[in-house]
């Protein structure tokens, strides 16, 4: 009889926490008041670590992703803030089904903010897959591929920006070109490690993930250059078009 009393009640605690095993992962949208509507996509992803990130887009203010400093979730209580221009909070509740978030955005004054987990037919962007190349050792670059047919074409994000800058330009590319995005290391998704920032690994980073992402592609497979060399002749063709 105890053994049946306790199922019953561990049933009941699992019962009245929907949310014990579900992934918030995915993109979330919503408008915030603020004066003037602002559309707000919000970005949630599971690190490397296990971690919990999120990026915060304004896309009717631009596309540059203001990256959460951390991101809690107990139960169906969420929160992150943003150490941004003007710091942020964010503290909301999860609903049972998964599908929305509702609470309040906090920078300077309380606004309520909901927010709705996008779908492929309401999202605001353009819809794409995620992965996660391996760079250098424990750095792991976040690509965005929107598919496509034809050569492929790697954007890379500026400094500070995610590879969802391009969400809106990427698709127009498709119809001839498949498109990927790269999330340069420190930044979004990608890996956050202490060194690696120079202009000469910036280029060894893109030639991993572009030899990652098919072999064929790389120019290392037409004449042998050593990484060095092809480092130096990326960034002289991205100095060149900046």
């Amino acid at each position: 009889m105890k053994r049946w009393i306790l199922w019953i009640v561990t049933m009941a605690t699992v019962l009245a926490n929907p949310l014990f095993a579900q992934d918030i992962a995915g993109d979330w949208q919503g408008t915030l008041k603020a004066g003037s509507d602002l559309r707000i996509i919000v970005e949630i992803e599971k690190g490397d670590d296990g971690s919990w990130k999120a990026t915060m887009y304004s896309i009717d203010q631009g596309l540059e992703g203001m990256l959460a400093n951390s991101l809690t979730v107990h139960g169906s209580n969420i929160k992150w803030s943003i150490d941004y221009e003007i710091p942020g909070t964010y503290e909301g509740i999860i609903s049972s089904d998964g599908t929305t978030i509702k609470g309040t955005w906090t920078q300077g004054t309380p606004q309520p903010f909901e927010l709705q987990r996008s779908t492929k037919e309401t999202a605001w962007l353009s819809p794409h897959t995620v992965q996660f190349v391996t760079v250098d050792e424990n750095v792991k670059l976040e690509v965005l591929d929107w598919g496509g047919s034809g050569r492929p074409v790697v954007l890379l994000a500026g400094l500070g920006s995610t590879a969802h800058v391009f969400d809106q330009f990427a698709p127009k590319l498709t119809a001839t070109c498949h498109v990927y995005g790269i999330t340069r290391r420190g930044f979004g998704g990608s890996s956050v490690p202490d060194s690696g920032y120079s202009a000469d690994r910036l280029g060894d980073d893109v030639l991993a993930v572009v030899d990652s992402l098919n072999p064929c592609y790389s120019p290392k497979r037409k004449e042998e250059p050593t990484v060095s060399s092809l480092s130096a002749r990326l960034l002289s063709t991205l100095n060149q078009e900046a």
